[in-house]
């Protein structure tokens, strides 16, 4: 997939592999509230990557396009927000609109 994609409808998650399961990465805030962290670019995702801290039982990240839409569902689905992020993590903005 290319670098860039259609910014309105796509966005790049980090998911996280384990021997046994596949997970988009969910975050903690301050305040307790869980969120799936995403950027508007590839490379600010590959940034971020970067700036993780290794955990136990993760063996991969890897960084994919994803529509907005369907990972606004899933994400309610789940009891998570989204949150589109820069490259060191800083939050820009809440997503939200239409699910599934």
């Amino acid at each position: 997939m290319p670098d860039k994609v259609d910014a309105g409808n796509y966005v790049w998650v980090i998911v996280e592999r384990t021997r046994n399961d596949e997970n988009f990465l969910g975050m903690a805030g301050e305040d307790g509230e869980m969120f799936i962290p995403v950027t508007a670019e590839r490379d600010q995702a590959l940034m971020l990557v970067g700036r993780l801290p290794d955990t136990e039982g993760v063996f991969i990240r890897s960084v994919e396009a994803i529509h907005r839409a369907q990972l606004l569902g899933q994400a309610q689905d789940e009891g998570f927000s989204v949150y589109l992020v820069d490259e060191k993590g800083r939050i820009l903005e809440h997503l939200t609109g239409q699910t599934h």
